[in-house]
């Protein structure tokens, strides 16, 4: 009976655990099917997101990079239409009081002059150039070839400068070109008042620019403003100025994002006018607004109408995004390309990502499930001798915590990704809920990370590489500047502490006898002061170039910073004008570092010089001048205070003494090494301390 009992028991306890064991396998198969799907629908509402926010920090990247470089192109006609405006300001004067200024001579070029840069008389056919009215005319208005030759020297894409009169007689600035003469050998006669620039300029009484055309004499395509000139009530002629267009498309190609990026430029009717695109729809020459395909010709009638804003087109069969902007000045738009795909590259990295973690899972959990077989099977000869009752509690304990994480796992989906698992079993259900719980984890940071990278990343870097760009491109970086000017050697320099900076530096012919200097501090760090460094330096110049004394001009910026200083920021400026034929500096100082000088026959000394109160602090503050007389050899040095400031791991300054020392190292040095010598010196004391300040220095040589 025993044996009976025994085998009875033994087949029960078989049954039951051959039952238990299907059931227990049945719940990990279903428990595995439930994971993978939930790691499948969180994988879709991944992609779904990425994509979303993908598009949406791209489109926001493009938009504002097609409004940027949009606003620096409107913002760069506008500045050289301003100076043209300064040169009519002043014809106008001129004319108007002839008694105040002086007489000068304007010579007709000549065939051995070409290539020479000066001031020249042209006229038109029928003009006597020995007319006395005419000679005389012209030496009233001789004295703006200071101007004219600043304006020429400021643009590098330039084409000249000029002033065309009533009479039919140009004064002009700018190099004597061979396109002057026929192939003959004959005088080409240039009548201004055919000109469109000054056609329209006297019709419309205003500031005007003409479409684009090309260049009279070089055939160079070129845009030209013009502004009317009057003596009194009555119109005498036009300031004008023609801009090649080299320099447009180089702004135009900032616009790019990536290497897969294109860009372009439309003009008021539609008409693609610039593009990094040489063919295809948007190649130049290209009219939108006649396009067969509607979704792109709507969108040439927006841009050329002066509209802004993004649009999703298929562009030779490749769908694109263009975000367009508008050039208000003169009736242009500006549009940044990316085609879809390339916004989704890194969606269709992180899919892949997702894939190989979600195989990876599913690894895991046949691992475990294979595991879980081999241990059933272990148990059912195991618990062969164990009674029935022994064989129920054993699978009570089993069967209630693969229950409450099946539970567990049905309540997971959508976005309640937390998983919580309290249940301390030891066996492979233990590792199984460790494991969901961990790849739950994962999913979860997932999501988070991609959110924030993501975004802070593209907001960041499209921020500050167009704020570099834009930064770099304001600063004279071209050296030697004035190739043509042997009375003076000037190198300047700036290492910005972030990736832009507030120090700058500035120098400008303000006509050909007078040569502007700038050195000026930002208070602050970062964009803002980069931002506040820009507008300061605009004013500045615009201040200089008319004219007046180094004092006069701070006193004129100050004005300007200070009557709208609502972000209370301020600048430290040191200005000077030195006077090229005679040595004279007249400078004035408004709370900058002191300069140093250096004379032919000595060394670098720090020239105490008097300090007025900073740029845009207060309103009403008037700046005292004073003057430096450089002879031959003489040298100058202007820096900001990350120079002497600068701070080694010991937290200690790099000082005027050092300073000194770097400039006198080397004394028959010229200011390009001398500028070596000083950042050497800082690197070499500053070590490997972050650098904390903007490094900016200028040097001038008077020869």
């Amino acid at each position: 009976m025993k044996k009976k009992i025994m085998k009875i028991m033994l087949v029960i306890s078989s049954i039951l655990l051959i039952l238990f064991g299907v059931i227990t396998m049945q719940m990990l198969i279903n428990i595995r099917d439930i994971t993978l799907s939930n790691s499948e629908k969180t994988g879709g509402q991944v992609e779904e997101y990425s994509d979303e926010a993908l598009r949406t920090q791209i489109t926001e990247r493009l938009s504002a990079t097609a409004l940027g470089c949009a606003y620096i192109l409107n913002e760069m006609f506008a500045d050289f239409a301003g100076t043209v405006t300064i040169n009519a300001d002043a014809a106008t004067d001129i004319y108007t009081n002839p008694e105040k200024y002086g007489k000068s001579t304007v010579s007709i070029p000549d065939k051995s002059e070409i290539g020479k840069m000066k001031g020249q008389f042209v006229y038109a056919e029928g003009v006597d150039p020995e007319d006395e009215s005419i000679l005389e005319e012209l030496s009233m208005i001789g004295s703006l070839q200071g101007n004219l030759t600043a304006m020429y020297n400021q643009y590098d894409e330039l084409g000249a400068s000029y002033i065309g009169t009533e009479t039919g007689i140009v004064l002009l600035a700018g190099p004597v070109i061979k396109e002057r003469w026929d192939e003959n050998g004959n005088y080409v006669y240039l009548d201004p008042r055919l000109r469109p620039w000054y056609v329209k300029a006297k019709a419309e009484k205003s500031v005007v620019f003409t479409d684009i055309q090309e260049d009279y004499d070089t055939g160079k395509q070129a845009i030209m403003c013009g502004v009317p000139i009057y003596k009194g009530k009555e119109f005498v002629g036009v300031a004008g100025a023609g801009l090649y267009l080299q320099g447009v498309e180089n702004m135009m190609m900032n616009a790019k994002i990536g290497d897969e990026g294109d860009s372009c430029i439309i003009d008021g009717n539609g008409k693609v006018i610039f593009s990094s695109r040489k063919e295809g729809q948007l190649s130049p020459q290209s009219v939108l607004v006649e396009e067969n395909d509607k979704g792109l010709s709507d969108f040439g009638h927006k841009a050329a109408s002066g509209e802004s804003g993004l649009e999703l087109l298929d562009i030779d069969g490749v769908k694109c995004y263009l975000a367009y902007s508008p050039v208000e000045l003169v009736g242009w738009s500006l549009v940044s390309i990316i085609p879809e795909k390339t916004v989704l590259a890194p969606n269709e990295k992180l899919l892949a990502t997702l894939k190989e973690s979600h195989n990876d899972e599913y690894s895991a959990i046949q691992k475990l499930i294979k595991r879980a077989l081999v241990r059933m099977f272990g148990m059912i000869v195991a618990m062969a001798i164990i009674t029935v009752i022994a064989s129920n509690i054993l699978s009570k304990h089993l069967v209630k915590p693969i229950t409450l994480l099946t539970d567990k796992v049905h309540n997971l989906e959508g976005e309640n990704l937390d998983f919580e698992w309290n249940e301390n079993t030891g066996d492979e259900i233990q590792e199984l809920a460790t494991s969901f719980g961990q790849m739950t984890d994962r999913m979860k940071t997932y999501i988070s990370d991609i959110q924030r990278a993501t975004a802070e990343k593209e907001r960041i870097g499209a921020e500050l590489n167009l704020a570099t760009q834009i930064q770099a491109s304001m600063l004279p970086h071209d050296f030697p500047p004035f190739p043509d000017r042997p009375e003076f050697d000037i190198y300047a320099m700036m290492d910005p502490a972030r990736e832009v900076g507030g120090d700058f530096y500035d120098f400008f012919l303000i006509d050909d006898d007078h040569l502007g200097l700038v050195m000026a501090d930002v208070s602050g760090k970062g964009i803002p002061a980069a931002l506040f460094m820009m507008i300061s330096k605009v004013i500045l110049q615009s201040c200089a170039m008319l004219g007046q004394s180094a004092a006069e001009t701070l006193n004129k910026t100050n004005e300007a910073l200070s009557s709208s200083n609502q972000t209370e920021m301020f600048v430290t400026v040191w200005f000077g004008i030195l006077e090229i034929s005679t040595g004279r500096l007249s400078c004035a100082n408004a709370g900058h570092e002191y300069p140093a000088i250096k004379r032919a026959d000595g060394s670098f000394e720090i020239f105490k010089d008097k300090h007025g109160f900073v740029i845009g602090g207060m309103e009403g503050i008037k700046y005292k001048e004073y003057e430096i007389q450089l002879e031959h050899g003489d040298k100058l040095f202007v820096y900001t205070d990350g120079v002497p400031e600068a701070t080694n791991a010991d937290v200690k300054m790099f000082g005027p003494e050092r300073m000194l020392q770097a400039l006198n190292k080397d004394m028959n040095a010229g200011p390009e090494q001398i500028l070596t010598n000083v950042r050497d010196a800082v690197s070499e004391f500053v070590g490997d301390a972050e650098q904390f300040d903007d490094l900016t220095m200028m040097c001038v040589e008077f020869k």
